[in-house]
């Protein structure tokens, strides 16, 4: 496939923002016809396939700002050390940590976890609770 047609159509991705009106959709609709007769019809293809992994790099990329973690973890941010989670797991500060887990505005935005980030917190709860276990089966 032509290199400026893939970067077309990873560039598409970012237009997805005007789907959440009318008008909007009707210009993402034309841009998406104009970009759709670029391109030859043995590599639509080819084309869906960038298209939907460009559309995972994005969803990955998203802050979940819906995911409330604080709630979630309740009391657990009181009795873990969130600065062994954030250097050990993420290679973070405490404060990053702590912005995303509370839902800070920084630099006028809400600080959330993206996909990712939230994989990866429920890997380290998960090593955390094995840690503990394995502590709790050796005391005698």
């Amino acid at each position: 496939m032509d290199k400026q047609i893939e970067d077309k159509i990873r560039g598409l991705v970012s237009k997805f923002y005007l789907l959440r009106t009318k008008e909007g959709s009707e210009e993402f609709d034309k841009i998406w016809q104009e970009l759709n007769a670029e391109i030859p019809l043995e590599e639509r293809r080819e084309a869906g396939r960038i298209l939907r992994e460009a559309m995972q790099e994005a969803r990955e990329r998203r802050k979940r700002t819906d995911v409330d973690v604080r709630t979630g973890m309740g009391d657990l941010c009181d009795v873990l050390s969130l600065s062994y989670i954030a250097q050990h797991y993420f290679q973070k500060d405490r404060s990053w940590l702590a912005q995303r887990i509370n839902g800070n505005i920084v630099n006028g935005k809400p600080c959330a976890f993206t996909e990712s980030e939230l994989e990866i917190l429920k890997f380290a709860l998960n090593d955390i609770k094995s840690k503990l276990s394995g502590t709790i089966l050796n005391i005698k």
